[in-house]
């Protein structure tokens, strides 16, 4: 499971998220860099240009391809160890996507598909006791990429949606939420004197929509 242990379990979104809907932006989120360096300036590769362009799904699964293996610690959040939510971060970082630090406050973004309407890219989150306690990207093909706290690493998994009524994933799935397509930043070879890419993508970028409430299966 991710950091979202620690967050306490609230009927509406705790002022953080609330203030992330009124104002449409991740900046407006001040737990998103609380007592930690900016995630999106720490994965930015060294020696590399900054272009703007459309953030895919499909990069996002790209991206979180390369972790497959990166050991599960609680509370990680960089490449030498990761939570599930400090890992959704980090992925989405490498394309100067700033999400917040927890599952619970990350349930909060992007647009809710209709349910079955799972494409490569989205947002994942489970159910484990105290609302959306842990939290994967899916690949596609009923499959999943997350920081695995049983299985002690990055890992695929596969969500059975027929025949199975002992899959951990398909029976705890409360929402999906989709983020990209969006604006954001990618990075190309360059001289190591090129400026400094943007820190993060404000989510007034992408459809208004990111204002529905999550969907709940």
């Amino acid at each position: 499971m991710g950091a979202s242990r620690r967050s306490p379990i609230l009927p509406r979104p705790t002022r953080a998220v609330h203030a992330l809907l009124v104002a449409g932006s991740l900046l407006a989120v001040p737990t998103a860099r609380a007592g930690a360096q900016n995630v999106a300036d720490r994965s930015t590769p060294r020696g590399t240009i900054a272009v703007r362009g459309t953030v895919t799904g499909t990069d996002i699964v790209r991206a979180a391809r390369e972790y497959l293996g990166v050991r599960y610690k609680w509370g990680g959040n960089t490449p030498r160890a990761f939570d599930c939510s400090g890992f959704t971060r980090w992925v989405f970082a490498r394309y100067g996507i700033d999400l917040p630090r927890t599952a619970h406050e990350q349930a909060a973004l992007g647009t809710g598909p209709f349910p079955g309407d799972l494409r490569p890219g989205d947002l994942l989150f489970f159910y484990g006791g105290r609302g959306a306690q842990h939290i994967a990207i899916y690949v596609g093909a009923d499959t999943i990429i997350h920081a695995s706290s049983t299985g002690h690493r990055v890992k695929l998994d596969v969500i059975r949606q027929h025949g199975s009524n002992r899959n951990w994933f398909r029976n705890r799935l409360i929402a999906v939420r989709r983020i990209v397509p969006m604006q954001g930043t990618f990075y190309i070879p360059g001289a190591t004197t090129a400026s400094a890419p943007p820190r993060s993508v404000a989510l007034d970028e992408a459809p208004r929509t990111f204002r529905l409430a999550p969907t709940v299966y």
